[in-house]
């Protein structure tokens, strides 16, 4: 996230223009309206030349016999088709039956009636009844008088067929007859007839329907030049229609990127804010930890303990790459704004130096003096000093060594904890600025994706709209 101020961004996007759209459209709209003149002149025309009503409805007449006799031709083609395939299986079924007459007959037996048949019978009977035949010929004539009784059942059995067969040669013969009445020929004199004066009248206006041809095909062409000029309106209005919604949608691209960088921008405020915080807490982070109260213990003892060396001053080596490595987990922040913070502290009741001033040594021979004469007393800011660090206040001189020996104690345990303790407090410092631009760069992400979702929920309306 860099820490620049929000841009301020100047509009170069062009408008498109409507004036130089309307001027093409004007010189278009003329055209159409010298077209539609043009137009309107030619169907005068038209209208005028318009063949007589008489003539109209005589071909309107010829037009409708003639179509009449089509349907009548076409009837009797399909007429004189059903007879042939009536008498087709009339003369199938007659063949069929002579051969079933044929099969129960023999196919070649003298006698074709019961009629025939009956006198041969009586013919036979005379002549065995006359005794003058041999036994050999009467013996023939009672076999025969037998086959001529086989015969005339079968005859007898066949008779229905060959009745049948009589009414199939009778349909056949009618069926021809109707035939024969079937004539088409009259009926294509007819339609010959009617045609011939149809073609005589459709000859007589065919000089007026040129006429309305050639005004026809003018008129198309107009049409047509009409529809070239409604094309032309059509692109223009489309192309600007493009233009301007380009226009909307970079309008809207520029306000998007405009409230993206102005979120960003009071989200990089924020953080600056909050890191220039963070970063002065590790300023102190990384001084020496209990250096307020080590100093405090060395400036009492000074007073209690007339022996006491205060020791030189303890630098405490903190690791070189312990910034180094929160600087390079967080970005960069410039903070040239801000104003550095020194912290007050708490004001010692005597200097810290190894040298007294001029009040500390009238305080200390005083204390010293008191002692001399046998009282023992204490500055205010000392018993407050000895409160604050949880160390018994001595109120005669022989509570001043275990005094002595706790404020020790404290020190020992202060000067053994100071290392660990101030790396602890620059881990903590560190571990807060870098968990401060984690999370300020997942407040950048959430904003970009909040914008990138509202840009693509504007996408999706303009498609729906177009």
């Amino acid at each position: 996230m860099s820490s620049d101020g929000p841009v301020k961004r100047s509009s170069n996007i062009k408008r498109p223009d409507v004036g130089a759209r309307d001027k093409k459209l004007d010189v278009l709209k003329a055209q159409l309206k010298k077209i539609d003149t043009e137009v309107q002149a030619i169907r005068k025309q038209i209208d005028g030349q318009q063949v007589g009503g008489s003539a109209v409805d005589q071909k309107q007449g010829l037009q409708n016999e003639l179509r009449s006799f089509i349907k009548t031709q076409s009837d009797l083609k399909s007429r004189r088709q059903t007879i042939h395939d009536q008498i087709k299986n009339l003369d199938n079924e007659l063949k069929r039956k002579k051969d079933q007459i044929a099969t129960r007959t023999g196919g070649k037996a003298q006698f074709q009636s019961t009629e025939d048949i009956a006198a041969r019978k009586r013919t036979i009977d005379s002549e065995i009844s006359s005794g003058e035949l041999s036994l050999v010929e009467e013996k023939l004539m009672i076999k025969e008088l037998q086959s001529l009784n086989k015969l005339q059942r079968d005859l007898q059995a066949i008779e229905p067929v060959r009745k049948s067969m009589e009414n199939d040669r009778a349909s056949i013969a009618a069926l021809k007859q109707e035939l024969n009445e079937l004539n088409p020929k009259e009926v294509s004199n007819k339609f010959e007839a009617t045609q011939s004066k149809l073609n005589e009248i459709q000859s007589k206006n065919q000089t007026v329907y040129d006429k309305r041809q050639a005004l026809f095909t003018k008129r198309s062409a107009l049409y047509k030049k009409r529809d070239e000029v409604y094309s032309q309106i059509t692109q223009i209005r489309a192309d600007f229609d493009n233009e301007f919604k380009s226009f909307k949608q970079k309008l809207d691209k520029e306000r998007l990127k405009r409230e993206e960088d102005q979120k960003l921008s009071k989200l990089l405020e924020e953080k600056d804010a909050a890191a220039g915080k963070l970063q002065e807490k590790l300023l102190h982070a990384r001084l020496p930890a209990f250096t307020y109260e080590i100093g405090a213990i060395e400036n009492v003892l000074c007073v209690l303990d007339p022996t006491y060396v205060k020791p030189a001053k303890r630098t405490l080596e903190v690791p070189a790459d312990s910034s180094a490595n929160a600087q390079s987990v967080a970005r960069k922040v410039e903070a040239d704004d801000l104003e550095p913070i020194v912290k007050e502290e708490k004001a010692d009741f005597f200097s810290g130096s190894g040298s007294k001033s001029k009040k500390n040594k009238k305080k200390q021979n005083s204390s010293n003096s008191s002692s001399s004469n046998g009282k023992f007393s204490l500055e205010p800011t000392l018993i407050a000093t000895l409160a604050e660090l949880d160390v018994t206040v001595p109120l005669n001189k022989e509570e001043v060594p275990k005094a002595i020996e706790q404020l020790n104690a404290k020190y020992e345990d202060f000067t053994s904890r100071q290392e660990a303790q101030t790396e602890k407090n620059i881990k903590e410092a560190e571990a807060q600025l870098e968990k401060l631009n984690l999370d300020y760069d997942k407040k950048e992400e959430a904003v970009k994706a909040e914008l990138e979702q509202k840009r693509a929920k504007e996408q999706e309306e303009l498609k729906e709209e177009n």
